[in-house]
């Protein structure tokens, strides 16, 4: 450990500022599950495209009825689901949500679907009903054959909202996309920064039904805040760090361009150099994610796997983001500029923003 770190320094770096708050009673997923049990038999619990599932179908899946079939994409996620629940009740390991031969718990998709329960009660306009749960619609603009489908299916289950499934073609589609948000009435969004991005180059759309967008990635630009309150006047917007080898989001902070976050709960973030040691703050480093919702090595597959170098049998993985801690505890990742040639990139929205451009903040 580098002799110009100070013992608090120290200690704010592997713990204070590492660690989200400790997770407290997460519901497990028979839990969240059971929850959508409560709400009416015919209401949709998913769409995608022309097909849907409604309650009463999706839980005649899970109890090991069949209602017939809801298209290829429904029905595959439904599987899903009843892979999960069978899991949990089990105690397996869910080898198929795993990125590149890696796994997951059940137990950390219910810590990630408890995390997008609490961000989704932001802005609702009225409290769940424990009747008729949430008037939600939550509309989700990536792939669905990822762990964030199942963990925004089972968040909205514990919710009685509806999850909306946006098409490989209305998420390539600025116009398609923004009509599927307004005819759904989605309230809320979740997608990645292109792909909201693209909606500037819309003639004006309004769509006031949403009150919140998640943005997923490890891209912030700061011109897509704006963009999204004119898109949805009143509404809020997030920045959710992700990585494709924990489940959910690791950390989330402002979409305000710095690309600064900090852990959520159960989740741990460390900056490390090549010698995996401690990266002072003011520095640039690479980024290392643990906590309750990391993936599983499964028959040594996994790549970028190490050993938490302080917290004994703790496990983190070597993430693509690069950044920093400033000295009051916000993790910076570096903003890289898209190379994307599509005209609806984020890049060029808003040039991105680099930690140079960061006051007290020193590149490597």
């Amino acid at each position: 450990m580098p002799e110009t770190l100070s013992a608090v320094e120290r200690h704010r770096l592997m713990d204070e500022w590492a660690n989200g708050v400790e997770l407290y009673d997460v519901p497990s997923v028979s839990m969240l599950i059971d929850r959508g049990r409560r709400v009416p038999a015919l209401r949709t619990a998913v769409r995608c495209g022309d097909h849907i599932l409604t309650y009463a179908e999706l839980y005649e899946r899970l109890d090991g009825g069949v209602t017939g079939t809801a298209g290829p994409t429904l029905d595959d996620l439904a599987r899903v689901v009843c892979d999960i629940a069978e899991a949990a009740e089990f105690g397996a390991v869910l080898a198929e949500l795993g990125p590149h031969g890696t796994g997951l718990k059940p137990v950390a998709v219910a810590a990630a679907a408890d995390d997008r329960r609490a961000v989704a009660a932001d802005q609702r306009s009225c409290p769940i009903d424990r009747a008729y749960g949430s008037p939600d619609v939550r509309l989700l603009a990536t792939r669905w054959d990822t762990t964030d489908a199942a963990v925004e299916l089972l968040a909205v289950l514990a919710d009685g909202a509806t999850l909306v499934l946006a098409t490989t073609a209305q998420r390539a589609h600025a116009t398609a996309l923004a009509e599927l948000i307004a005819t759904s009435a989605a309230t809320h969004v979740v997608a990645d920064t292109d792909t909201l991005a693209a909606l500037a180059f819309l003639p004006s759309p309004a769509l006031p039904t949403v009150r919140r967008w998640d943005v997923f990635g490890n891209d912030c630009p700061a011109a897509l805040s704006d963009l999204l309150r004119e898109l949805a006047p009143g509404s809020c917007a997030g920045f959710a760090y992700t990585t494709p080898e924990y489940a959910g989001a690791a950390a989330r902070g402002p979409l305000d361009g710095s690309g600064r976050v900090r852990p959520i709960p159960g989740a741990r973030l460390l900056v490390l150099d090549e010698a995996l040691r401690l990266v002072p703050p003011g520095r640039s480093g690479r980024v290392y994610v643990g906590g309750a919702a990391l993936a599983l090595e499964l028959d040594g597959a996994a790549d970028g796997f190490v050993d938490d170098p302080f917290a004994p049998g703790g496990r983190l993985v070597r993430t693509d983001a690069h950044g920093g801690w400033t000295a009051d505890g916000w993790l910076l990742l570096d903003m890289v500029e898209s190379v994307s040639p599509a005209p609806s990139s984020a890049a060029e929205l808003i040039p991105a923003r680099s930690l140079d451009d960061t006051p007290g903040y020193a590149a490597a």
